[in-house]
């Protein structure tokens, strides 16, 4: 996604969550895309789901953004022996005694106003049941009181995707989450090197945000305009997903346009552009096969086909470095041709701050593998 980029009449709830997300994207390695995904969803007042491989940085991104709040945590790890006790609190002794069945919510969920529920899929039917409701309508049914639930932000973390033979309860609380993505491990050969031989990769955030504020933030985003650009944009976006035979719901497709003003909100811009679409891929598809590779290739290229181009040309980049043996010349010399092939590429590119980003990359990468042979020798 786009990096920071400092907002034309500076706010000081923006500029907190600006300073935040360069904090967040420095600390953790090649996690720029989940960090955005996360303070978008926070700003827009929705939720997010993160599937990946134990061990990705999905715990220390979610324990931060919750650190960072000034609110009211719930933070539980789901087992198939959790009970609905452990979640939405205990039932009432005393309340018992006066024949009603009411919880004590004290520290639990329904009280809480940023949530983060790990492997969400272990839960038991009755805790999927009850939280549908939570999730959705941000309301709790306590002996028949319907509760208003003050949650701004649940994110939810698994190992795995739901089964497509997983049934109706675990279909419908997946799509309680708007910001849907796949996390992979490190890929890049410089991330590598970042964790490995960087021992401490905790990020120190500099701020803190409150719920007002966030709040504050949400009313905000909910003025941004649309650019006209940008509406033809989402409109063709839908036409050719029809095409491809992905009809995300009426709901979705509401709730998406909220969720584009936050992120141009996040990017410091002060109207919906179409490279803001950008983050919709994560938004407009319901199966989680294929789908989201189908949205994803759209969104790019309706949106934002530059930074579409320079993704392809960053993971040429890597497949040459991981190939090259810097200790053999010939091959150093083969290699450092061909990523001087990608930066002429990356030089015809513009209107993007992705461009720049990734040919000062390359150029690094390209100094990096000059001295490592110059060394061998």
């Amino acid at each position: 996604m786009k990096p920071y980029r400092p907002p034309s009449d500076p706010h000081p709830v923006r500029e907190k969550f600006a300073t935040a997300r360069k904090e967040l994207s420095s600390a953790l390695i090649e996690r720029e895309d989940e960090v955005d995904l996360v303070l978008t969803a926070l700003i827009a007042n929705e939720h997010v789901l993160l599937v990946g491989p134990p061990g990705c940085g999905k715990s220390l991104l979610l324990d931060a953004v919750m650190n960072w709040m000034n609110a009211r945590k719930f933070s539980i790890l789901l087992t198939k022996f959790t009970c609905v006790e452990e979640v939405m609190g205990p039932v009432s002794l005393a309340a018992l005694k006066g024949d009603r069945y009411r919880r004590v919510t004290t520290g639990r969920l329904p009280e809480a106003e940023v949530c983060f529920i790990d492997e969400i899929w272990k839960a038991s039917s009755a805790i999927l049941n009850t939280l549908l409701k939570v999730l959705n309508e941000r309301v709790f049914e306590n002996d028949g009181e319907a509760v208003k639930v003050p949650l701004k932000l649940c994110v939810a973390a698994s190992n795995e995707w739901p089964s497509p033979d997983s049934g109706k309860e675990l279909t419908a609380l997946l799509d309680r989450f708007l910001f849907r993505k796949s996390v992979r491990s490190i890929g890049s050969q410089v991330g590598r090197q970042r964790l490995l031989w960087h021992r401490d990769h905790t990020p120190k955030l500099s701020t803190t945000i409150t719920s007002a504020e966030v709040e504050h933030a949400h009313r905000e985003v909910t003025a941004v305009p649309w650019s006209r650009a940008a509406r033809e944009a989402l409109e063709t976006i839908l036409r050719e997903l029809s095409r491809e035979g992905v009809v995300p719901g009426d709901r979705r497709q509401f709730k998406t346009v909220t969720a584009v003003q936050a992120f141009a909100f996040l990017n410091g811009a002060d109207e919906v552009l179409p490279e803001h679409l950008e983050v919709a891929q994560h938004c407009l598809w319901d199966a989680h096969d294929d789908q989201p590779q189908k949205v994803a290739q759209v969104v790019a290229k309706v949106a934002n086909p530059t930074g579409m181009r320079v993704s392809q040309l960053l993971i040429e980049v890597e497949s040459v470095l991981s190939a090259t043996d810097v200790r053999n010349l010939a091959e150093a010399a083969k290699a450092a041709a061909k990523l001087g092939e990608i930066d002429k590429q990356l030089s015809t590119l513009s209107g993007n701050g992705r461009v720049e980003k990734a040919r000062l990359y390359l150029k690094d990468q390209l100094k990096k593998l000059k001295l490592a042979s110059i060394e061998a020798v």
